[in-house]
């Protein structure tokens, strides 16, 4: 069972020397899943593709981690798991391979359904397959971050091939209407795709409850490595590869497989994403506790984005006449980690290119340019919560005497 703030065999020096509140961003290595890690370097290396021992221990513990992963998210067959590089590869190939599957059989299916809120991971991948020919109806969520189901209804068409909802959005913490997507997207033959990377790991997901078709996770948001990440695929879910090679993992996904990564995800889906290891209210009660300073800053209107429904870890905080850029700096000079989701201009002097999620919501660009997500995770302490609201009031004093 996750505790709280357990940091147990984390390196001093670098995991405990900040208040780390990007937990969205990525996750520490806690040392279960480090010790799994390690174990397995220590004596195996062979290529899972291979027929000699050495290959055939790794392929043991390729398919022992497919069905640990499956099983974590309530699914049954491990060869509904894809094993893949990341979050960006699972988004990509969820997407992207089910419209060049659609494209290779001549589907008349060529609609689908995304909302602008989703990851560029997704988002670009939609755009990509509206170059190719496919018709694309694009959804606003509403100002409180979730789209409307009636949008959703209105968008879902006969020819609609898929629709893509993610479980919650990485920079608002707010839950979307997946099991109502889910509906209407059957409802007319369609496939739904879910996001869950900044989801699974936060809240129990099952796979079976959300009636989805397929479901993208990462690896480093759920405490294992960077590298390694995973699509769950519904049976009779046709997915053409992206990747193209000697036809690993059902001819699904080629290239070597990542036995070290795989090893280490199935052990981070069983020690924290499982119904009785997720982070439970206490994490909720940490988040709030911040969120209510944050709110009550002297000096500052500090507002939050998005209403509603949300993950336990995560808020999205609007200050007023701040560039979230510098105060992420000045923050992280302080020894808190937060993180901005505008971006730096390609050219010097232009303004901050604002977040695409606050702006789909309805935000102006400079409140969308003055907005810094916090978010926490299991390895979080009280403690650190104190820290960080000490440093919000340091930091905003000083500004403002």
């Amino acid at each position: 069972m996750s505790r709280p703030g357990d940091r147990r065999g984390l390196d001093p020096t670098a995991a405990t020397a900040r208040i780390y509140l990007d937990h969205n961003g990525s996750s520490p290595v806690t040392p279960g899943v480090a010790r799994a890690i390690t174990a397995f370097l220590e004596g195996h290396w062979g290529n899972a593709g291979a027929g000699h021992p050495d290959g055939r221990a790794a392929r043991r513990a390729i398919d022992d981690a497919r069905g640990r992963i499956a099983a974590a998210l309530g699914a049954s067959d491990p060869e509904s798991i894809t094993l893949t590089s990341g979050g960006t590869e699972s988004d990509n190939l969820g997407v992207l391979g089910v419209g060049e599957a659609a494209l290779a059989r001549g589907d008349r299916r060529r609609h689908i359904v995304c909302g602008r809120h989703e990851h560029q991971a997704v988002l670009q991948c939609v755009q990509l397959l509206e170059r190719r020919g496919f018709e694309v109806t694009w959804l606003d969520p509403a100002p409180d971050g979730a789209l409307r189901p009636a949008d959703l209804e209105a968008a879902v068409r006969d020819d609609t091939l898929l629709v893509c909802v993610m479980f919650a959005n990485n920079e608002t913490g707010r839950l979307q209407p997946v099991r109502e997507a889910a509906a209407l997207a059957h409802a007319r033959g369609a496939l739904l795709f879910v996001d869950a990377v900044c989801g699974v790991g936060k809240v129990p997901i099952d796979v079976g409850d959300l009636d989805c078709d397929l479901l993208s996770l990462a690896g480093h948001k759920v405490h294992a490595p960077k590298g390694i990440g995973a699509l769950w695929v519904r049976d009779g879910v046709e997915v053409a590869p992206i990747l193209l090679g000697c036809g690993q993992q059902g001819g699904r996904r080629s290239g070597t497989e990542n036995t070290m990564g795989a090893v280490g995800l199935a052990a981070a889906m069983e020690l924290h994403c499982l119904p009785e290891t997720v982070p439970g209210p206490w994490l909720r009660a940490l988040r709030d506790r911040l969120l209510d300073a944050a709110l009550g800053l002297e000096g500052v209107d500090v507002a939050r984005n998005g209403d509603g429904p949300d993950l336990p870890n995560t808020c999205s905080l609007w200050f007023p006449g701040e560039d979230a850029l510098a105060l992420q700096e000045r923050l992280g000079a302080a020894g808190l980690s937060a993180t901005s989701q505008a971006k730096r201009p390609r050219v010097p002097g232009d303004p901050p290119k604002p977040s695409h999620v606050l702006l789909s919501m309805g935000c102006a660009p400079e409140r969308a340019r003055e907005s810094l997500r916090f978010s926490l995770g299991s390895t979080t302490t009280s403690d650190e919560i104190d820290a960080a609201i000490s440093i919000l009031h340091s930091t905003f004093q000083g500004a403002r005497p």
